[in-house]
Parts: structure tokens; C-alpha cells; sequence
């Protein structure tokens, strides 16, 4: 065991197996502080390096898994709201560079040097394999990322897809939020994390006229299906 894993049984926040959903895409479904959860995405590009999107701690199988894959690049914390598990997982990988919020490198974060792109600005892989976007418009720094061989987008807080299930005061409030069984922006996202509506509703239709098959959310199911529909009207409907 390395200096840094854990035992799956000292793992704070328990997830499940890596879980492939497309060529080459894995998922890591996980638990967190909230009923929430969190998912990690990890995704193998042709020339063999490994980007993992929203990282986790994780224990000794998981490390040696992702090690088998290929060279882990970059790992990306997409917004300032997930960056808890960023310094261990770049302890673990200790060659790997770091996207991250300018929010996060502005504290005198000691991996500077290894900062690859902060989310605040685009950035294309240089096999043009993903892209990321930065999100204008609301208070997250948010990058989102688009996995052009697989038509996969993946987001974190821009958009959310959990189930209305649990008890009827968390039923309620998931309802009052736009929340439960559909793939959509939230109320907390229009009313208290968008400060440029016109800007935000821009990229928005950007990222649906990328038409995706699958959305991959932080939190909630992923999405199957016509993307590029469902971010256009879910956006739509919210912020009319």
C-alpha cells in the first residue's frame, strides 16, 4: 500500500467499482457529505494517457487500476466547490498536472507548478480528444468537458439529475429546486449562482449544439439519450 491510500474500510466517503459507460469512459459513483453523492469520470485517450474529471480519495485497488490504464496527465476539479480531494489525489500521482479554479491556485496552493489550465479559461487537448469549456455566466468556475469520440459531456454543478425519492421534507424540497427524475439545471443555479443570465443562456446553446448522447452529471443519474434537446429545454423552461 502506498503512503497515501487507505484501506476501503478507512475511506471516509465509500463508492462503488469502476463502471464503464462508453469506450474508453469509466465511472466512480460515490457517497458525500450530502445525499447528493459525487461521481468521479475517468477517461483514456488514444495516445494512452488517462484525464480524470472530479477526483476522489481512493483506496489501493482503485490506485492500482487507474496505474494500469495509462499515465494519468491531468486531473481536473471542475468547480470551487470540488476541490476537497484534489491535494491528495496529486500527492498519489505525483507527475500528474492539476486543472483547477483560480479560486483554488490563489491560495497559495503548493502545486502551482503543476497547474496545466485554470477553469476559468478553454482548453483542447492537443489530440483534440476533449475539450473543455468554461462556463460564463454563473458563480462556480466551472469547466465542463466534452469527450468528442464518445459524445460524452460532463458537468457538475450546471446541471443535476437525482432521483425525488426519500422522505417526503427531502421529496419537497428536491421538487421546490427543480430537482428529481430529470436531467436539468437547478433553482439554486439560477437564483443564487448566475450573475450574467444572457451569457450563461449562450453557452448554453453552445453545449447543446454539440448535441451529446450522454450527459454525466456530478450529481444524480446520467443522462442517455438526445443531450443536446435536453439541455436546450431544460434551460429553457427554468430561466423563461
Amino acid at each position: 500500500m502506498t503512503e497515501t491510500s487507505q484501506s476501503p474500510e478507512l475511506i471516509r466517503y465509500p463508492y462503488a467499482p469502476p463502471k464503464e459507460i462508453a469506450p474508453s469512459v469509466w465511472v466512480l459513483d460515490g457517497t458525500w457529505s450530502n445525499s447528493l453523492g459525487r461521481r468521479m469520470t475517468v477517461i483514456r485517450l488514444r495516445n494512452g494517457e488517462v484525464w480524470v474529471h472530479n477526483p476522489m480519495v481512493l483506496a489501493q485497488a482503485e490506485i492500482d487500476w487507474l496505474s494500469t490504464l495509462g499515465f494519468v496527465r491531468c486531473v481536473v476539479a471542475p468547480n470551487r466547490y470540488h476541490t476537497t480531494d484534489l491535494s491528495w489525489f496529486a500527492r498519489t500521482f505525483p507527475q500528474t498536472q492539476i486543472a483547477c479554479p483560480n479560486t483554488y491556485f490563489n491560495h497559495g496552493t503548493e502545486l502551482k507548478d503543476r497547474v496545466l489550465f485554470t477553469t476559468d479559461v478553454p482548453y483542447v487537448t492537443p489530440c483534440r480528444e476533449l475539450e473543455f469549456f468554461d462556463a460564463p455566466g454563473v458563480r462556480l468556475e466551472e469547466s465542463v468537458v466534452f469527450h468528442l469520440q464518445t459524445r460524452t459531456l460532463i458537468v457538475c454543478d450546471l446541471m443535476m439529475n437525482v432521483k425525488r425519492e426519500g422522505s417526503w421534507l427531502r421529496q419537497t424540497f428536491y421538487s421546490f429546486n427543480n430537482m428529481g427524475d430529470c436531467c436539468a439545471p437547478t433553482r439554486a443555479l439560477k437564483w443564487f449562482l448566475t450573475s450574467n443570465k444572457t451569457e450563461l443562456l449562450k453557452f448554453v446553446e453552445q453545449l447543446a449544439e454539440l448535441n451529446p448522447r450522454r450527459i454525466v452529471v456530478n450529481h444524480g443519474e446520467i443522462y442517455e439519450g438526445e443531450g443536446g434537446n435536453q439541455i436546450r429545454t431544460s434551460f429553457a423552461s427554468l430561466f423563461r
